[in-house]
């Protein structure tokens, strides 16, 4: 609450005006609002990435997991279990939408260097077509801000896969889910394969470069 006392004394100074420090208060809670939100968004991953691994071993090199389910498991959640164990040298993710908390914890993983080089296919929907979203946003100005280890395009894009390179293994995550917390029967294929890899790698940054 901002208060203005006025007193008739002049102490022969410069006049200043008084704040109350609300702003700075505001600030603290959103950033505190905004910190607790990525907690629980996490928490609710590192749950489904148990899921995902309940129901199936990281895949060994040249093995394939096809899998139908109700659980609720994602891309977001296989970073999240990778990244307990390893390092991400190399992350393209196309999918069609991510939420705030998503976004700001992945930016930290590759600021902290846990994600080392990302590229991002994402849908246009949510920053041309529609209003732009506060994530596209975020996220958009992230990779313009660093070249060096991101890079991103919006395009007519509906695919979610995940394909990640992590010392010798190449992961690869395809699926109808994307990067939410719905529980509807979903496919998904989860393997550890180069060429599959490579296949994805070569066409995120295909069309990031000419996007």
């Amino acid at each position: 609450m901002d208060i203005d006392l006025d007193f008739d004394i002049d102490f022969s100074a410069p006049e200043q005006k008084k704040t109350s420090g609300s702003n700075t208060l505001e600030s603290k809670l959103v950033k505190d609002a905004a910190i607790k939100r990525i907690i629980k968004n996490n928490e609710i991953h590192y749950i489904k990435a148990k899921a995902l691994s309940d129901l199936c071993e990281t895949p060994k090199q040249n093995e394939q997991y096809r899998i139908i389910t109700e659980k609720q498991f994602n891309a977001y959640a296989l970073i999240l279990h990778l990244l307990e164990t390893r390092d991400i040298d190399e992350m393209y993710l196309a999918i069609y939408r991510i939420n705030e908390p998503t976004v700001n914890s992945i930016i930290d993983f590759i600021l902290s260097g846990k994600i080392k080089k990302s590229v991002f296919v994402i849908s246009n929907f949510f920053n041309q077509t529609k209003k732009p979203e506060k994530w596209a946003i975020k996220l958009k100005t992230f990779c313009y801000e660093h070249p060096e280890i991101t890079s991103h395009v919006y395009t007519h894009n509906h695919s979610k896969i995940l394909a990640i390179k992590s010392r010798s293994d190449y992961f690869v995550f395809e699926g109808s889910g994307n990067m939410s917390n719905n529980a509807r029967i979903e496919q998904y294929l989860y393997e550890n394969n180069k060429q599959s890899y490579d296949f994805h790698k070569e066409w995120m940054i295909n069309i990031c470069n000419n996007g």
